[in-house]
C-alpha cells in the first residue's frame, strides 16, 4: 500500500515538516538524516503513518531518500486530529537492527572496514572515491553497525550519503556513498549571500589545548595502549606554533583524549596528531538562516559569506555540514557552516548590493513567519451545559512553541456575539489572565478566540547552572547511640524554611525493614544538614517523592503507599520521631487507592497535588488537593515527558515537584553517561519554560569522586516571599573505598523577566 503526501492538492497535505541532514559538526565527521512531519486525519494516507512504513522523498540533489518511521504520536488540536511521525534514513535503520562481530584487522583499508560492517544489512555501497590507507582495527562484540559507521566515519574522515534506487515504484537497492567530499564549489563568492537573514558567530577557547594525552583501547594483556613507544617515551603530543600563538607561549594548555578502538601505537600517534588540528585553536561556530532561496545549497557545497555589519568584520569560506529543509514552511530552513577559513575582506560594489537584499529577504520572512495559536479544550466544547470549562492555548513562532516567553496581558481574548458584534465588557474582564480561559455557558453560540501581542524577548523565568549555590551536606556519621544507620542516596528532600528543618528521604533496607518489599527512612536535619531525629515508613515505596504540609503544630508527610495486599494508595501521614510506620497505623490518613505506583507531591501554595506515574515517558498528573481530600482522583491537567522532548529511553528520570503552574522534574544516571538535567515546563499549555543541563564545570556545584546523581527537586519560599529551588546530588565518598554517598542540597536562584 501507498500514498501521496503534497501541498498541492494531489493526495494527503501535510505540515511541519522537517529534514535534518548532517555530515559533520565541530568535532569532525559524522552522519545523521532524520525526518519529522505532521499530516490530518480524513486521509486514507494517514493510516499508513505508523509502524513498518516508509517516506520516500526527492531531494534537491536529485537522489531519492527513504525514511523509517520509527515513532508515530496521535493528537488533538482544537477541533482537529493529526498525526505527528519522526523517521530515520532507511540506511541507518537497517544498521542500527544488525549486530557486528567481533574481529580484528592488522591493515584494514577503508573498502575492507566499511564492507565488513555492512554485511548482512542490506545496504550497498555505491561510490566510493576514498582510499586513506591501511589501519589497524578492532571491531568488539556487541555494537551494531550503525555504532561501527560512526567510528569509521571518524577515523577515516569521510562523507556519507544514504539513499535508494527506485524502479517501476519500488525500492530496488539501499545504497551508501562513501566518499571524501560531498558538494560542489562553483566559486561564486555571493552564490547563497543574497538570501541571508540571520548569522550568529560564537567563539569559544573553553576547550582548547595546545598539549593533549593520547590514549587508546586496552589491549589483551589488559593494559592501556599509549603512544610513548613510538613518540620518544611521551604519552602526549604538543603544538609550539599553537601555543605562542593563542597562549602567548604560556604554559601548555593540557587535556586528553581517548580512542579505545585504536590498539596500534603508530595509529594512535596519526589519530592524535589529526585531532590536534582540532583542538589547538578557538573554535567557531556559525549558523546561518536563510529564507525564500532562490538556489538552495546542497550537502558539502562550499558557500562564501559575508557580514560587514559584524565586528570585527565576518568573511568565511566555509562548506554546508548541515541542512534543515521544510517544505510546507520554508521560512524553517536552516543552513549550518562548518570546516571555516577566514577570507581577506573586501568591499566591492556588489556587496552593497547584497546588503540590500539581505535587507529586503529578512523583511520578507518576518512577513511569512507568523504566529500559530493552537487551542486544547480539554473538558470538551459543549458550552450549553451548566459546567465551566478550559480553553488553553499554545503558542508557536515557526515551529517554536514560544509560550512560556508570552506575559499574560500579551493574551488578548476577544468574544464574538452572533451578530458579529464584540463583547466589549465580557473582553474587558478577561484582559490578562493568561493563556488559560475558564468559561460557561455564557458564551454558548459566541465565537472565542485569542490573539498574541508581539514584542516576544526571552523567557518569563528562567534558571541556569551559574545562578546554584551550596546549600548544604546530609550528616554522614550516625548520632551517638544511633544502630541500623542508613548511608545511601538520598532520594528526596523538602525544606520547612520557616521551622528550620529538612527533611530527607532515604531507601532503607534495614532490620526494620522484615518482608517490606520497599521502604524508606525520612530523616529530619537543621538546616545545616545536622541531624535531629528520624522515622521508618515501612513498605512505603523507596521515597523518591513526597511533600510536607504543616497544621496545627503538627508536619504531615504526603506519599504514596503500598498496604499489605501490595496495593498501592495515595495517603497522609504524621511525622513522628523515631516512629516505624507501617500500614494500618492510625495515623495514617488513606486518601486514594490506585492502579498503579504513583509517585506524589504537594503544592500547599496554591492547593493542588502532583502525581507521577511511570519514568520512560512519565506521565504528570495534577489535581486540585480538595478533591483528593475528598477522595477523587480528577486530573485538571496531564502531560507527558515526550510533550517537552524529554525522552526516558536514553535518560533516567529521579524526581518531580510542583509549584502551580510550573512542574519541574529532573533526570540523570549516577555515572554520567547520560545527560543530568533540570526541566521546568508549564502544565497548562505543556510547554517547555526552560532546561538546566549539569556540565558541574561551571564552579557553583562540585561533584565528588565518581556518582553524581541528581537526585531531589523541590522549593521553599523564604520570609520575604522569595522562591529558592532546591536541587539535590548524590555523590561518591571522597575516600573511594567508601560506599557512602555523599548527599548535597544546591539552592537555585530563579528569576523572572526584568528581575537580575
Amino acid at each position: 500500500m501507498c500514498g501521496v503526501l503534497d501541498l498541492n492538492g494531489k493526495g494527503c497535505k501535510f505540515y511541519n515538516d522537517l529534514r535534518s541532514v548532517k555530515i559533520a559538526d565541530d568535532q569532525g565527521k559524522i552522519w545523521s538524516d532524520t525526518l519529522q512531519i505532521s499530516v490530518p486525519y480524513g486521509y486514507r494516507e494517514t493510516e499508513f503513518m505508523t509502524q513498518g512504513y516508509h517516506l520516500l522523498k526527492q531531494g534537491d540533489d536529485g537522489f531519492f531518500y527513504c525514511y523509517r518511521i520509527i515513532e508515530w504520536e496521535d493528537d488533538v488540536i482544537g477541533p482537529t486530529h493529526v498525526k505527528t511521525v519522526n523517521a530515520i534514513n532507511l540506511v541507518a535503520w537497517k544498521l542500527v537492527h544488525k549486530i557486528v562481530p567481533a574481529k580484528t584487522f592488522s591493515a584494514a583499508s577503508s573498502q575492507t572496514a566499511f564492507e565488513y560492517i555492512l554485511q548482512g544489512t542490506g545496504v550497498e555501497i555505491g561510490d566510493m572515491d576514498f582510499f586513506g590507507g591501511t589501519k589497524s582495527l578492532g571491531f568488539s562484540a556487541g555494537n551494531n553497525a550503525q555504532y561501527w559507521l560512526d567510528q569509521l566515519t571518524s577515523q577515516f574522515s569521510v562523507e556519507i550519503r544514504g539513499y535508494v534506487q527506485i524502479y517501476n515504484g519500488k525500492i530496488i537497492r539501499v545504497l551508501m556513498d562513501i566518499v571524501e567530499e560531498l558538494g560542489e564549489s562553483t566559486g561564486n563568492r555571493l552564490e547563497y549571500s543574497h538570501d541571508l537573514i540571520g548569522l550568529k558567530r560564537t567563539g569559544s577557547d573553553n576547550e582548547m589545548y595546545t598539549k593533549l594525552f593520547v590514549y587508546g583501547g586496552t589491549d589483551s594483556q589488559n593494559e592501556l595502549v599509549t603512544i610513548a613507544s613510538v613518540n620518544n617515551g611521551r604519552e602526549y603530543i604538543v603544538d609550539e606554533e599553537a601555543n605562542d600563538v593563542f597562549n602567548n607561549g604560556g604554559p601548555y594548555l593540557e587535556g586528553y583524549i581517548v580512542n579505545d578502538q585504536i590498539l596500534n601505537p603508530s595509529g594512535l600517534l596519526d589519530w592524535g596528531k589529526e585531532q590536534m588540528e582540532k583542538w589547538n585553536h578557538p573554535k567557531y561556530n556559525y549558523t546561518v538562516d536563510v529564507a525564500h532561496l532562490r538556489e538552495n545549497p546542497n550537502l558539502g557545497d562550499h558557500i562564501q559569506v559575508v557580514d560587514f555589519s559584524m565586528q570585527p568584520e565576518l568573511t568565511i569560506s566555509a562548506r554546508t555540514i548541515q541542512l534543515d529543509e521544510s517544505e510546507a514552511n520554508p521560512t524553517n530552513n536552516k543552513v549550518i557552516l562548518g570546516e571555516f577559513i577566514e577570507i581577506l575582506a573586501v568591499t566591492p560594489q556588489d556587496i552593497w548590493e547584497l546588503r540590500a537584499k539581505a535587507s529586503q529577504a529578512a523583511q520578507e520572512a518576518e512577513q511569512a513567519k507568523a504566529y500559530k495559536i493552537e487551542y486544547f479544550t480539554p473538558d470538551g466544547t459543549d458550552f450549553s451545559e451548566d459546567t465551566e470549562k478550559r480553553i488553553i492555548i499554545r503558542v508557536y513562532y515557526g515551529i517554536e512553541d514560544i509560550t512560556p516567553k508570552i506575559e499574560k496581558e500579551k493574551f488578548v481574548w476577544e468574544k464574538i456575539n452572533p451578530d458579529g458584534s464584540h463583547d466589549t465588557v465580557w473582553e474587558t474582564a478577561h484582559k490578562g489572565i493568561g493563556n488559560v480561559l475558564t468559561v460557561g455557558f455564557e458564551v454558548a453560540g459566541s465565537t472565542i478566540r485569542c490573539q498574541v501581542d508581539d514584542g516576544i524577548s526571552g523567557p518569563i523565568l528562567f534558571a541556569s547552572e551559574e545562578d546554584a549555590a551550596y546549600f548544604c551536606t546530609l550528616q554522614m556519621t550516625a548520632p551517638s547511640g544511633w544502630d541500623d544507620f542508613t548511608q545511601s542516596v538520598a532520594q528526596y528532600a523538602q525544606v520547612d524554611n520557616d521551622r528550620g528543618d529538612i527533611y530527607w528521604s532515604q531507601t532503607y533496607k534495614g532490620i526494620k525493614n522484615g518482608r517490606a518489599i520497599s521502604s524508606y527512612v525520612i530523616t529530619r536535619t537543621d538546616l545545616t544538614g545536622s541531624i535531629k531525629d528520624r522515622m521508618w515508613a515501612i513498605n512505603g515505596g523507596h521515597g523518591s517523592h513526597f511533600g510536607i504540609e504543616y497544621i496545627n503544630g503538627q508536619m504531615w508527610i504526603w506519599s504514596y503507599y503500598r498496604d499489605n495486599n501490595n496495593k498501592w494508595h495515595i495517603v497522609k501521614f504524621k511525622y513522628q520521631a523515631n516512629k516505624e510506620l507501617k500500614w494500618g497505623d492510625s495515623s495514617i490518613v488513606d486518601l486514594l487507592s490506585v492502579d498503579a505506583e504513583l509517585r506524589t507531591n504537594l503544592d500547599v501554595r496554591n492547593g493542588y497535588v502532583l502525581f507521577v506515574a511511570g519514568k520512560t515517558d512519565p506521565v504528570f498528573y495534577v489535581c486540585k488537593k480538595s478533591d483528593v481530600l475528598n477522595h477523587q482522583f480528577k486530573p485538571l491537567y496531564t502531560a507527558k515527558g515526550s510533550d517537552i522532548n524529554y525522552f526516558g529511553t536514553t535518560q533516567t528520570y529521579q524526581s518531580a515537584c510542583l509549584d502551580f503552574p510550573y512542574v519541574y522534574f529532573t533526570s540523570g544516571n549516577s555515572t554520567g553517561t547520560d545527560q543530568r538535567c533540570l526541566y521546568c515546563f508549564d502544565i497548562r499549555s505543556k510547554s517547555l519554560v526552560y532546561r538546566i543541563v549539569y556540565t558541574l564545570d561551571k564552579g557553583t556545584i562540585q561533584d565528588i569522586n565518581n556518582h553524581n546523581e541528581p537526585e531531589a527537586i523541590s522549593y521553599y519560599y523564604d520570609s520575604n516571599g522569595k522562591k529558592w529551588l532546591i536541587q539535590g546530588f548524590a555523590f561518591g565518598n571522597e575516600d573511594i573505598e567508601d560506599s557512602q554517598r555523599t548527599n548535597q542540597l544546591f539552592r537555585i536562584n530563579e528569576h523572572k523577566r526584568g528581575e537580575p
